[in-house]
């Protein structure tokens, strides 16, 4: 009788347990992803760092001061796929923000939908996105079907595939910025909703967004406090807003007017500091209005904050306006964390921080510091492999694509024409490793038989799909950048980009903090596919359905 007592009170009580969650799991998993940190910006301005956003990270979570993406490209689709599944493009499909479909013969987006619409804008928007393309759950998708979808998951930010790719395929909600047909507003896909609940709405039509559109960008501190930076005024960044000069102030309330009332004018909070303040109070609402972290069953909130993308790209890593959105997103974090404390609990929720991909210095600014720095002509390579292809096989259109690092061949031709595909391949490649700027160039087939597990060659391994990338993959030279101008000179570049597998893209801040985290830092190489494994282990999941990675050991008491 004892026995059989026992075991009906061990059955109730793990019905119990499933009804409540798991209690051994953080309530909250918040996931946050700024967009273009390197792993520097963590120390690179920390003098003007308050004690409660990055230094407090560091202080009492854990940092893994060596952590890499180990594929290329280092894109933003990518990079949100990879953290959240837990493996590489060869696996999950995020090959690149585009890429071209040798079926459809034209790019496709890497969320692009044409089966699902936006809810939520202020006007008709056909432009569907959903998660359909990623071809791996993710670990979103893991917690949501192990608790039977009690668990919530939402995901936020300005960029419609940081929001879209966390949240997976199952997210009870992924919102991001329409500047395009809204005044501001954040809205979603039909994939996950017929409308957005009424907090959106009501969030929305707050005028918060043209609020932060008001906002005048002065440094936080003194010019002469910002010596690790560029001056003000150099050649090396681009201007917006019909300014002359890359300099402060930005007058955004000013811009505005130039875009004579138009919602096109909410593009400016891209570039802008209070694009991500209004991010944060979007992401509070959102925890505070799904009662994210309220229960014993775990949630999860992505956040991913991409105006440090759009400001990287138009001022370099070494600008005074990079730096001071530094400055202040360590102010957004501070806010946010003290947030999280009150409302779920110091101990009650585990955080990591880390980013999509690095970026390269601009190559003007390295040019001028005599730095290695170069440009990938990629009008001049097509040009000159079609003349090659064609005095070589015939006068056919032998290219059916030049995409950047990915070289598309006329698969259709060489059928027709009895020609052997992996000898065109490799003619190709050995063509391109003759160009100035190249430093590696490898086949599909290459790719696809042989198994690299160091450098560059891993790197593109890593990085392709047999179905989506081309027919031969091209690494450039570290410090070139592609550019589509034949004539353009390396000094006249302004501005920068990223998608390689050097380490100024690879090379991001992985940190954690909260729940049963040990405060330490590790100097061991880990990759960001390790992020959604060591999840999987702290909330007790199923690994994501194409995960590769490895739960990172130092967080874990062995």
């Amino acid at each position: 009788m004892k026995t059989l007592l026992a075991i009906v009170i061990s059955i109730l009580f793990h019905l119990v347990a499933i009804g409540q969650g798991n209690t051994s799991s953080p309530k909250l998993v918040v996931g946050i992803v700024v967009d273009q940190m390197r792993f520097d910006h963590l120390y690179k301005h920390q003098d003007k760092y308050g004690e409660g956003g990055f230094k407090r990270l560091l202080n009492e979570g854990y940092n893994f001061k060596n952590a890499h993406y180990n594929y290329s490209p280092t894109v933003t689709a990518a990079g949100h796929a990879s953290i959240y599944t837990g493996t590489t493009p060869s696996v999950h499909g995020m090959v690149g923000n585009s890429w071209f479909d040798r079926n459809l013969d034209r790019g496709v987006s890497n969320v692009g939908d044409s089966t699902a619409t936006i809810v939520g804008s202020m006007e008709v928007n056909m432009r569907g996105v959903s998660p359909h393309r990623i071809m791996s759950t993710t670990i979103s998708d893991q917690l949501r079907m192990a608790y039977n979808y009690q668990s919530k998951v939402i995901s936020v930010s300005f960029k419609d595939r940081g929001a879209i790719l966390p949240g997976g395929h199952t997210a009870n909600g992924a919102y991001w910025h329409d500047w395009q047909t809204s005044n501001g507003y954040f809205v979603s896909s039909s994939h996950y909703m017929d409308s957005p609940p009424q907090w959106v709405v009501d969030f929305n039509e707050s005028g918060k967004a043209s609020k932060y559109l008001d906002f005048v960008w002065n440094p936080v501190f003194p010019m002469e406090r910002y010596p690790e930076c560029t001056e003000d005024d150099v050649p090396y960044e681009r201007t917006f807003g019909g300014k002359p000069t890359p300099t402060f102030p930005y007058e955004f309330n000013e811009y505005r007017k130039l875009s004579a009332g138009s919602s096109r004018a909410y593009q400016m909070l891209w570039v802008s500091p209070a694009g991500n303040s209004l991010l944060t109070d979007f992401a509070m609402e959102a925890i505070t209005q799904e009662t994210l972290g309220a229960d014993a069953i775990p949630d999860l909130i992505n956040i991913s904050y991409s105006v440090p993308d759009a400001a990287g790209h138009s001022f370099g890593p070494q600008s005074i306006e990079v730096a001071d959105i530094y400055v202040r997103l360590d102010r957004e974090l501070e806010r946010l964390l003290n947030f999280l404390d009150e409302r779920i609990g110091e101990d009650q929720y585990v955080l990591f921080l880390t980013s999509d991909h690095g970026v390269v210095p601009v190559a003007s600014y390295l040019d001028a510091n005599n730095l290695p720095t170069g440009i990938a002509r990629i009008t001049l390579f097509e040009d000159a492999l079609n003349k090659y292809l064609k005095e070589k096989y015939g006068n056919k259109e032998w290219i059916q694509n030049f995409d950047g690092a990915n070289i598309y061949l006329n698969r259709e031709i060489i059928r027709e024409e009895k020609e052997d595909l992996t000898e065109i391949q490799q003619a190709v490649a050995d063509f391109m490793m003759d160009q100035d700027g190249i430093y590696l160039a490898l086949t599909a087939h290459q790719l696809t038989f042989n198994e690299y597990r160091s450098g560059m060659r891993s790197m593109l391994q890593n990085g392709f799909h047999y179905d989506r990338s081309g027919d031969v993959l091209l690494a450039f030279d570290p410090g070139y950048v592609q550019h589509g101008n034949p004539n353009i000179q390396v000094s006249q570049i302004k501005g920068t980009g990223h998608g390689t597998g050097w380490v100024y893209d690879t090379h991001i801040p992985i940190v954690w903090k909260g729940y049963g985290i040990p405060q330490g830092n590790s100097v061991r190489k880990v990759a960001i596919t390790d992020i959604a494994s060591t999840l999987a282990m702290i909330l007790n999941l199923q690994l994501p359905s194409g995960n590769t990675g490895q739960p990172l050991k130092e967080l874990f008491n062995e």
